[in-house]
């Protein structure tokens, strides 16, 4: 039976003829989001925020259930065929999976490249520049990562390149809030002391 074509059906609950206008709003927000702002979000920084891609699946999914509790609720009026709805969600479920599908994999990939470098392999490189990059770039990482560093930047204080020993005391001085360690022959030495002192081993 089509909507509307029996006088024998049952009357709709308010509610119901309140939700046709909710689902058409999040019809079109939500196809809007998935064709024409995440395209356009692509456009603009080569692939999408992954948080839209997701916010899209997210709002087409609140549609698909929505839009299933709104046909169960005329076919149990007696207002709309029970086969003709079942097969219209299972082409809307298709769909909400390959949109989610999508979201998800933007999220591992955003996850992915949120991972920092490990600078391990960089402070023992042969490239005296790869050293002294890595060395500055340890004190701007996260305290409890950097720490994990300091045995290392404690023994580019006797690297042959002047950069690289400038740099692993710049970093040293920075995670530790004062140049415990100052200049000279001795100036590993102390610093190792300075970081045993704090529980940090430094061989």
């Amino acid at each position: 039976m089509v909507e509307g074509t029996t006088k024998a059906a049952a009357a709709l609950p308010r509610f119901v003829r309140a939700l046709r206008w909710i689902l058409f709003s999040l019809l079109i927000v939500s196809a809007a989001a998935v064709l024409l702002v995440v395209p356009a979000l692509e456009r603009g920084a080569r692939r999408p925020p992954a948080i839209a891609s997701a916010a899209a699946a997210a709002l087409l999914a609140i549609f698909v259930v929505g839009y299933g509790a709104y046909r169960f609720a005329l076919v149990r009026a007696g207002r709309y065929s029970a086969g003709k709805t079942f097969v219209q969600l299972g082409l809307m479920l298709a769909i909400l999976g390959i949109v989610f599908g999508l979201s998800m994999e933007g999220l591992r990939e955003d996850a992915a490249a949120a991972q920092p470098v490990d600078l391990r392999g960089p402070l023992a490189s042969s490239d005296p520049v790869a050293r002294a990059l890595a060395a500055e770039v340890a004190r701007h990482r996260d305290p409890g990562e950097a720490i994990g560093y300091v045995p290392r930047l404690v023994e580019l204080l006797g690297d042959p390149s002047p950069e690289v020993r400038r740099q692993a005391r710049a970093s040293l001085t920075a995670l530790a809030g004062a140049d415990a360690g100052g200049t000279g022959p001795d100036a590993a030495r102390r610093w190792r002391e300075y970081w045993r002192g704090r529980g940090v081993p430094a061989p």
